[in-house]
């Protein structure tokens, strides 16, 4: 053995096989870092692999048998015999570095590696979702389609039968269709329909125009195969402007997209229809005109979207997606307009989604409705029965993922709500409002720098819904720049931006005492008005939770946690809140969450899933 192994080092097999490993594990990482850039497809770096595998033995024998050394390279004096081993020389040493080095480096690469993504990993912006490898066959988009009107006025209407048809095409099995919300982002982008696709991850693109001129309506659409950018299928309708026709065009449409899909994808074609649901012209331009709202909400445009809800249903009673709409509204209107409007908002949409269900119980929103009003009425069993029903009817409605996940995070169960936030986020990856919720959902369970990418996100996507929640986070974590940006921005969103002083003080001086808090509050209401008549805002505002503020609930960095002035009375508040929200009785039937417990048949007790302490 020990000639053997003299013999293997004189032919210098042991130095071609240190330098082999070396120059191919350089060779693996150039074409893992150019792969991409460069255009390459991705096996190309496992390919490469199975080369420099398959090449080893054969530069090993290529080694041995032609001797590959100098001329009486460790050769003894007597005719040329070996003589054991020789001295390892300043090559060698560095040789056997190089290759523990590389070793050491390739180890940590195969350790430290993360598993492969699942459909629930994490969720990122639509535009960071795509898929760098090709996307499948029997992918689509419906982009909005253009308003070539003569005012410019229809836009709804675009919207409506793009909606309409992509609705149809998400009901057809093994096909992926990209989200209204995403697909509609790119509403007048100047990409090119292969750029769309590829943000997009489709293979298909369906792009239109309507035009509505008196009396007449034309609608044109067309299917184009982005891989190459050919045009599959095209048409022009032109018709009377009437519901039925309407109904009509969008049917034609959906079923020759899915009739050329087919035929491209040399697949039976299934049967696809959309229902005229309402024979009332007026009554379905108005819906659209509302659902356009809906989608686009504010606290400005919340009362005109009601009216035109109510004026569809009006005009056709029997008309369920009316109602469906008028109830979503309904649902969503106090927390914009407050509570002090002279209706009671939460009733009105129960019952407007009880009679949309009874006009047709497969929609999948009047369930999602009555659980968000179940919920905010504290019927926690309810709303998560209404929820499941929603998702049982529409699997691949976001809506109805993001309506139980809203439950979830108000019961206390984070990892159900960030669970169905994501899932909504799949569906709908420009969702802004589920990655919102996700957000609040990873600060609750203890995942502070998740919980911040995604509330990050959120602002550069314009999403103010609770945008108050992550302050006392930036200041816990001692970022002054982001804790500020966003005090002012919550004040400004609020209207409140003459209290940026009080609230600064609060958030960042645990000592402040509620009388002094309660001073300056006062101080900058007289400035504003003149004189504290009318006034009624104090420090409890700031400091004792609600029965519908779970950032006040279960924020871990609350900043009454730790205020001297505020704790005590905050822990009392924040337990009699919890039993108000009787939110004990159900969990001592569904399970309690990980961060409470049962302390007898009467009493519980709470903390926080992340427990620690704020560093000052």
């Amino acid at each position: 053995m020990t000639s053997f192994l003299s013999e293997l080092r004189r032919r210098n097999v042991f130095r071609v096989a240190a330098a082999y490993l070396v120059v191919g594990w350089l060779v693996l990482q150039v074409v893992g870092a150019i792969e991409a850039s460069a255009g390459l497809p991705s096996w190309t770096d496992g390919f490469a692999l199975v080369l420099l595998v398959t090449g080893f033995p054969i530069v090993l024998f290529i080694a041995w048998a032609f001797e590959l050394t100098p001329e009486g390279m460790n050769k003894t004096e007597a005719g040329g015999e070996s003589v054991g081993f020789r001295p390892l020389g300043p090559s060698d040493y560095v040789l056997i570095a190089a290759v523990v080095v590389v070793i050491g480096i390739g180890g940590a690469q195969f350790v430290t590696r993360g598993p492969a993504p699942t459909s629930t990993g994490a969720v990122t912006a639509s535009r960071d979702l795509v898929d760098p490898a090709r996307p499948a066959a029997a992918s689509i988009a419906v982009l909005p389609f253009a308003d070539l009107s003569p005012d410019g006025d229809q836009a709804y209407f675009g919207d409506g039968i793009a909606e309409e048809i992509l609705n149809v095409l998400t009901r057809v099995d093994g096909l992926h269709v990209a989200s209204r919300t995403s697909a509609f982002q790119f509403r007048g982008d100047a990409l090119g329909i292969p750029a769309i696709a590829q943000e997009l991850n489709v293979r298909h693109v369906v792009e239109g125009s309507v035009r509505k001129a008196g009396n007449t309506l034309r609608i044109t659409a067309q299917l184009i195969d982005a891989e190459g950018d050919r045009h599959l299928w095209s048409e022009t309708f032109d018709r009377p402007l009437t519901a039925e026709n309407i109904f009509g065009i969008q049917d034609e449409i959906a079923t020759e997209i899915v009739a050329a899909l087919s035929e491209a994808l040399d697949m039976s074609p299934p049967e696809v229809s959309i229902a005229t649901e309402t024979a009332n012209l007026d009554a379905y331009e108005l819906y659209l005109r509302g659902q356009a709202i809906f989608h686009r909400r504010s606290f400005d445009t919340i009362p005109e979207g009601i009216e035109y809800f109510e004026r569809a249903v009006a005009a056709d009673p029997e008309f369920a997606r009316g109602w469906a709409g008028l109830a979503a509204i309904y649902g969503v209107a106090e927390s914009w307009l407050g509570a002090d409007t002279g209706r009671d908002f939460r009733d009105l949409a129960w019952q407007a989604a009880d009679r949309a269900t009874e006009l047709n119980p497969d929609l999948a929103l009047p369930y999602s409705v009555r659980s968000v009003v179940a919920r905010d009425r504290l019927e926690w069993r309810d709303a998560i029965a209404q929820s499941n029903e929603a998702i049982a009817r529409d699997p691949n409605s976001a809506n109805a993922w993001y309506f139980r996940g809203s439950v979830w995070l108000a019961a206390g169960f984070f990892d159900a709500a960030a669970s169905d936030f994501t899932a909504a986020l799949e569906r709908d990856p420009a969702y802004s409002i589920a990655r919102r919720h996700l957000a609040l959902a990873e600060l609750y369970r203890g995942d502070t720098g998740r919980a911040r990418e995604l509330y990050e996100r959120g602002v550069l996507e314009q999403q103010e819904s609770n945008v108050g929640i992550m302050i006392p986070v930036y200041f816990a974590r001692r970022d002054e720049a982001a804790a500020l940006f966003n005090l002012a921005h919550a004040n400004e969103v609020m209207g409140r931006s003459a209290n940026n002083e009080a609230s600064y003080r609060y958030y960042s001086d645990f000592n402040l005492s509620d009388e002094e808090l309660d001073r300056m509050l006062r101080a900058i209401y007289v400035r504003a008005n003149g004189s504290l008549e009318g006034y009624t805002f104090n420090s409890g505002d700031f400091t004792i939770p609600t029965t519908n503020n779970h950032g006040r609930i279960w924020n871990p960095f609350d900043t009454n946690r730790f205020r001297l002035a505020s704790r005590e009375a905050y822990f009392v508040a924040r337990q009699g809140v919890l039993a108000d929200m009787q939110l004990p009785d159900f969990w001592r039937e569904q399970g309690f969450p990980p961060q409470c417990r049962p302390i007898d048949d009467d009493d519980f007790e709470c903390g926080w899933i992340d427990d620690r302490e704020v560093d000052r």
